[in-house]
C-alpha cells in the first residue's frame, strides 16, 4: 500500500461526498496503520515525525469512517 495515495485518495473522498469511496480509503488506511505499516504524510512536509503523522492518520481514520454514515454534501461544483 502507498499510505500518501491512500491518503490523498480520503481526503478526495471527503471534498467530493462520496460516502463509498470514503469509506473504502478509511478503512484500507486504518488497516494498514494498525498493521503498523508506516503512515502518510499528513501535514505535507510540514511535521516529519512519524508517530505524529500516524495520530493524526488514524484519528483522521475513525472520523472519515464514522462521516461515511452521515449524508455528506457535495462540495464540488
Amino acid at each position: 500500500m502507498d499510505p500518501n495515495a491512500a491518503w490523498r485518495e480520503l481526503l478526495a473522498a471527503v471534498e467530493s461526498g462520496d460516502s463509498d469511496r470514503l469509506l473504502e480509503a478509511a478503512t484500507a488506511l486504518a488497516g494498514w496503520l494498525d498493521q503498523r505499516g508506516f503512515p502518510p504524510d499528513t501535514t505535507g512536509g510540514v511535521v516529519n515525525h512519524s508517530d505524529w503523522n500516524r495520530r493524526i492518520a488514524r484519528f483522521a481514520c475513525d472520523v472519515a469512517i464514522d462521516m461515511a454514515s452521515w449524508p455528506l454534501p457535495h462540495t464540488q461544483e
